[in-house]
């Protein structure tokens, strides 16, 4: 190898040693948010009627499992809720939103350890319109 070469080659490795610490703290400045699942909307229900096997009609009443179900939802598609309740064995937790409205939500068992009842943060879901269209 010549001695233009080696030059080059070293430089090559002191760039990309510097570019490397640079990718870690970006990955490291952007935290990723916790995913929720919405698991039902108290306050709201779907009922059905539905005819059963003898032909007799059925009532079922279907708690809201959409969040075009929630009141107070901006067209953003954000809404401020305080955490009221925190069950660790399903782990499912109670929200209010501003509106008064109760959300039951699934979240991962780390994201539940990071929260206090009565702390306060944005749920983000689909935009407002996008909800609308989708029904």
């Amino acid at each position: 190898m010549g001695l233009t070469s080696r030059i080059i080659f070293g430089m090559a490795l002191c760039l990309l040693s510097l570019a490397l610490p640079l990718g870690r703290t970006a990955e490291q400045t952007a935290p990723r948010l916790p995913a929720v699942r919405l698991v039902a909307v108290e306050g709201a229900s779907t009922t059905y009627r539905l005819k059963d096997y003898d032909g007799k009609v059925v009532m079922a009443i279907v708690p809201a499992q959409s969040s075009a179900d929630i009141q107070g939802l901006s067209t953003d598609g954000t809404v401020r809720a305080t955490l009221a309740a925190v069950d660790g064995s399903t782990n499912r937790v109670k929200v209010v939103t501003q509106a008064g409205q109760v959300l039951i939500l699934e979240m991962t068992p780390e994201a539940i350890k990071a929260m206090q009842i009565g702390d306060t943060f944005d749920l983000i879901g689909p935009r407002r319109a996008e909800v609308i269209a989708s029904h």
